[in-house]
């Protein structure tokens, strides 16, 4: 009797908030209900990558090598999200991950030269499958070396495995300075003598058809690679930083877009038949989840409950009658007027 008492008495008190939710005001690092991150040190790795040294709270429950995650900051009263590759291995005291400011870029021309140590982040799930067993070859471009050194530095290449790095870039490399700690035979590539093609493997790595190539940089690169992979029958994983390029499927022209309401966010939105509507969603005010912003991160889904969307990377239709339909708003169109549970 007394305990139902005092369990009825801390409901009162607390409702609607959590004991949880008091903890975050006294530091946001305890909240295990939303997870968050405080920046302890930064250091530029590139002419535009800061990386990031990050002490993870209470709501962290850790990651794998390869894998990714998404940081949340304020920016004109507005929680963004983007998501970026971990380079430190998952035993390290603290979370490491590297930005690089991009043009039009807010978030990441924000994390990239305006974060300082002490600032706080949301921080997301750690997610993402780009790994493989050797021996392996790692292709990577620019600010594709971050998941490499993510998978390196958590043991991928230790214990006598066989594994090479190929990397392609300008002289001034991003993390230049720690391809020389790797535990792999790392060749160097500079993109000034010309662009890192498939055919320079028979000079650089004579045995590459007998290894599983992991592939991460720019989009012509990876598509490139993982069609010479095909070719030569030679399993291939790539990592993505933007969409592949929109495949639009017979029947998918020609659509008129129509209007999406997200139900709970209250917003109506005109949406037409080839933009996100994310992006339709963010230009009318709702506030949305995002992450990667490319149909990778599954931050930003939504259960559809009225009308069509077509997923823009492959012209599939979804409907709400064919059940529960998760939908991915960065991916996905309207494909007349619509619904989302968002």
């Amino acid at each position: 009797m007394i305990a139902g008492m005092l369990a009825r008495a801390t409901r009162v008190m607390f409702t609607p908030l959590l004991p949880d939710d008091f903890l975050a005001v006294v530091n946001p690092l305890w909240s295990a209900r939303v997870p968050r991150a405080r920046i302890v040190a930064t250091r530029p790795v590139g002419p535009a990558t800061t990386e990031l040294t990050l002490r993870t709270g209470a709501g962290w429950h850790g990651h794998r090598p390869g894998q990714h995650v998404g940081l949340g900051v304020d920016l004109a009263g507005r929680r963004h999200w983007r998501t970026y590759s971990i380079t430190s291995a998952p035993t390290a005291d603290h979370l490491t991950v590297s930005v690089t400011a991009v043009p039009d870029g807010s978030v990441s021309t924000h994390l990239a030269r305006v974060a300082r140590p002490g600032d706080v982040v949301g921080l997301g799930p750690a997610a993402g499958e780009f790994t493989a067993t050797g021996p392996l070859l790692m292709v990577s471009g620019g600010s594709g070396i971050t998941p490499m050194l993510g998978l390196l530095r958590g043991g991928v290449g230790s214990d006598g495995n066989d594994v090479v790095l190929v990397h392609s870039g300008r002289a001034d490399l991003v993390h230049d300075d720690d391809l020389a700690a790797l535990p792999a035979t790392v060749h160097r590539h500079d993109s000034r003598s010309g662009r890192l093609h498939p055919a320079d493997l028979d000079v650089l790595v004579p045995d590459w058809r007998s290894r599983t190539l992991l592939v991460c940089g720019p989009a012509g690169m990876i598509d490139a690679f993982s069609a010479a992979a095909d070719e030569a029958g030679v399993p291939c994983v790539v990592e993505r930083f933007r969409p592949p390029e929109t495949v639009v499927a017979e029947g998918a022209t020609g659509g008129t877009g129509g209007t999406v309401t997200f139900s709970t966010s209250g917003v109506v939105a005109p949406a037409d038949a080839v933009s996100p509507l994310l992006r339709a969603g963010e230009d009318a005010g709702a506030l949305l989840p995002s992450g990667c912003r490319m149909g990778i991160c599954h931050t930003c889904v939504g259960r559809l409950t009225a009308g069509a969307v077509r997923n823009l990377h492959t012209g599939e239709l979804e409907t709400a009658d064919q059940g529960d339909v998760i939908v991915r708003t960065c991916v996905s169109a309207a494909a007349g007027d619509c619904a989302l549970d968002l």
